[in-house]
């Protein structure tokens, strides 16, 4: 008793400790703290016990606590190139609940791919605010990864991978994603195909771009396929260029989904309709996707399920530094809406 008054005295008045919580469910207290923490080896009964308790005591982790035994802060950080395609807020949403019923709070880091090596910039935040990275915006010639991974961060790539690192990797297959998308245009009939890829620096578009080509072989001659950034502009840039030029396409496959809508808006401005004159197919199958304005054909890069392993893959690797390391691949799916059909007949001019 002697014990429970001096740890009540100790305490700031009014404020419920682990202790408290352990008692009012009958576990150990380290049990409590597991349990908050999202430990996977605290059963799900019991953390469901050990959270109603706490809800209903008005428990609240002391986190600087907990981070002076522990050397952690309950942080995680999460890096993408940009917030302005679509696909990003959409991943962080599910990669946030993830992290949330895990017990980390999450901060988001954007990382442009200019700025792609100056991992300085992070210095303050890498050496004590975070516990681990999950890296949404690597490139091929990046050399981030490897420089965290060096200083002992954990980490995960998501979405995209670095050639010849011993990290988790959480991707898309690509190349399957690539060949589903070229296989459903060359079933529909179209030869004269092009694409309009993203940047050549990132995994996502090398492996998309190998599957196309699988599939396809001579039938996409190299000035059918162009490269720009992930985004709006870079597919409407793409189609003025490819329906003005001598071999017009009846087939664009895009980058993504922001490319392919990108290349829809020029088509429409140019008076090319869609799919009857042009068909088009992106990948991720964002929200926007299947808005009726757009019913875009695209490939399912299974972005749920990327998202919630990685955030899950990260608070295993902190836990448990040492594990193996795994590289998984998340199974695509091909969507068909309303941008494909068989290929038009006459000769398309665009003035």
């Amino acid at each position: 008793m002697a014990l429970d008054d001096s740890a009540s005295s100790a305490k700031p008045p009014g404020r419920v400790t682990s202790r408290e919580v352990a008692a009012a469910t009958g576990v150990h207290q380290s049990t409590v703290s597991r349990a908050l923490r999202g430990d996977s080896r605290i059963s799900q009964a019991t953390r469901e016990q050990v959270e109603q308790a706490a809800r209903q005591l008005g428990y609240v982790p002391n986190r600087s606590a907990r981070s002076l035994r522990s050397r952690r802060t309950g942080i995680v950080g999460v890096m993408v190139p940009n917030i302005d395609n679509a696909y990003y807020p959409q991943l962080l949403s599910d990669i946030n609940r993830e992290f949330a019923a895990a017990g980390y709070s999450m901060v988001l880091i954007v990382d442009p791919p200019h700025r792609r090596s100056d991992v300085s910039r992070l210095g303050s935040l890498l050496d004590a605010s975070v516990d681990g990275l999950l890296i949404l915006s690597a490139t091929l010639d990046s050399d981030m990864p490897a420089v965290l991974h060096a200083r002992g961060v954990p980490i995960v790539l998501g979405v995209r991978s670095v050639p010849g690192l011993d990290v988790d990797i959480m991707e898309p297959d690509n190349f399957s994603a690539g060949r589903a998308a070229a296989q459903h245009v060359l079933d529909l009939g179209h030869s004269e195909v092009a694409a309009a890829m993203g940047p050549e620096i990132t995994s996502t578009t090398k492996h998309r771009l190998l599957g196309i080509q699988s599939v396809l072989a001579d039938t996409l001659p190299p000035e059918r396929i162009l490269h720009g950034q992930y985004s709006h502009e870079a597919g409407y840039a793409a189609c003025n260029r490819l329906l003005r030029g001598a071999d017009v396409p009846t087939a664009i496959i895009a980058g993504n989904d922001v490319i392919a809508i990108g290349i829809m808006d020029a088509a429409r401005q140019l008076g090319v309709v869609i799919p009857d004159e042009l068909s088009v197919v992106g990948f991720d199958d964002i929200q926007m996707a299947s808005w009726h304005s757009f019913r875009l054909t695209t490939v399912d890069m299974g972005t749920v399920a990327i998202a919630e392993q990685s955030a899950r893959r990260l608070v295993e690797r902190i836990q448990h530094a040492d594990g193996p390391k795994r590289h998984e691949l998340f199974p695509a799916s091909l969507t068909v809406r309303g941008t494909t059909t068989a290929p038009r007949k006459e000769s398309l001019i665009v003035e």
